[in-house]
């Protein structure tokens, strides 16, 4: 047999092994975002994606409820076909206005602390990408976005925080993370 044709073959094998173990790989994934990153206070926001790939042991994803972490303010999430958007607010804490300040009506309204996406039907096999928009606060950090999955009457709350030496691997249902950066801070050309 040609050589040529043995080589080829192989890497023909090589690559379709490859694509198989990466596409068995997101069954077993974790809820997160994959972009990860936003800018810290971040003037009009930033848009952040959240990756549901995969049901409830085979159950199709209907809802997700996102809690929005402390801090993150001007939240709005994005349309998403065949999905119905709810928005739950909290108060904004008197102790986040500054004393004597006049609250601008951004600070004093009260803001978005969970986004649910409903009614729609996501199949165990399929994925799926949720967005919102968001300021992200001043200081940079890792902030925690806790996400709760339902597929009918089953539930995966994916709200573990690792703590000091454990890394995301060591959790059964880590929350998906948002690196927080300071902004550049060179000079916008014109």
């Amino acid at each position: 047999m040609n050589s040529n044709i043995t080589r080829r073959r192989v890497a023909g094998v090589a690559a379709m092994t490859a694509f198989m173990l990466a596409v068995a790989v997101p069954a077993s994934a974790h809820i997160t975002i994959p972009d990860g990153g936003a800018v810290a206070g971040g003037g009009h926001g930033t848009v952040i994606t959240l990756r549901v790939p995969h049901g409830c042991d085979g159950a199709p994803t209907d809802t997700i409820e996102l809690q929005i972490p402390e801090g993150v303010t001007s939240v709005k999430p994005r349309w998403t076909a065949g999905w119905t958007i709810e928005s739950e607010t909290a108060p904004v804490p008197e102790s986040s206005i500054a004393p004597g300040a006049s609250p601008d009506a951004e600070q004093s309204e009260p803001q978005v602390a969970l986004i649910r996406w409903s009614g729609g039907s996501l199949p165990d096999s399929q994925y799926a990408d949720f967005q919102f928009q968001a300021v992200f606060p001043e200081t940079p950090g890792t902030i925690y976005v806790p996400v709760v999955q339902r597929c009918g009457d089953v539930e995966e709350a994916w709200i573990e925080i690792s703590a000091e030496g454990q890394s995301e691997d060591d959790l059964a249902l880590p929350a998906p993370t948002v690196t927080v950066v300071a902004p550049d801070p060179s000079p916008v050309a014109s």
